[in-house]
């Protein structure tokens, strides 16, 4: 009988989080199957704070072969905050933002980088993506800059952003000065 009791009472230690719809969310990011991984970061978007403290998982799908996984992930790691990202998760932030195949994919995870307050990894990415040669890239990179980068982002790439302002494409300068008007 006080085995049962014991038993009975410690039945919940087993490394879930006690909410059992956290808890299936977070095992279907571990699925072999896309829709299950995607399934999981939706009910994690649905469930407000509860999901922050594991941010870690939701960051290891950054690299996921799906695109809405990709940038679903991304953009929860934004809208929860610094306080819940890692150094690594900043990392595989900075390196989708620069590196993925997919524009979507690029913006979502350099929005993030911005929404956390990760300036120096941010400035690390938009200043390599101004420096190369893809036009389409960069003019999608002020444009996010313009639209929804924080201030303090801007701020960091306030020297690159002057630079493309005052240069030959009319294009990229007039989205360059649109991010400057951010930081007056």
């Amino acid at each position: 009988m006080v085995l049962l009791v014991c038993v009975a009472l410690f039945a919940g230690c087993g490394g879930g989080t006690g909410d059992s719809q956290l808890d299936e969310a977070l095992e279907k990011l571990e699925s072999s199957s896309g829709t299950e991984r995607l399934a999981g970061l939706t009910t994690l978007s649905e469930m407000g704070d509860k999901p922050k403290l594991h941010a870690d998982k939701v960051a290891a799908v950054l690299k996921d072969t799906s695109l809405e996984v990709r940038t679903l992930a991304a953009f929860l790691l934004g809208n929860w905050g610094w306080e819940h990202s890692s150094p690594e998760t900043v990392k595989k932030l900075g390196a989708m933002a620069s590196g993925d195949k997919d524009a979507e994919a690029r913006s979502c995870a350099l929005q993030a980088l911005s929404k956390v307050g990760a300036n120096e990894e941010f400035a690390k990415v938009v200043k390599g993506i101004l420096a190369g040669g893809d036009a389409d890239l960069k003019s999608e990179t002020l444009m996010i800059m313009g639209e929804s980068a924080s201030k303090e982002s801007v701020t960091a790439v306030k020297a690159e952003l002057e630079a493309v302002a005052g240069g030959s494409d009319k294009g990229l300068a007039a989205e360059a000065k649109i991010a400057l008007e951010m930081i007056k």
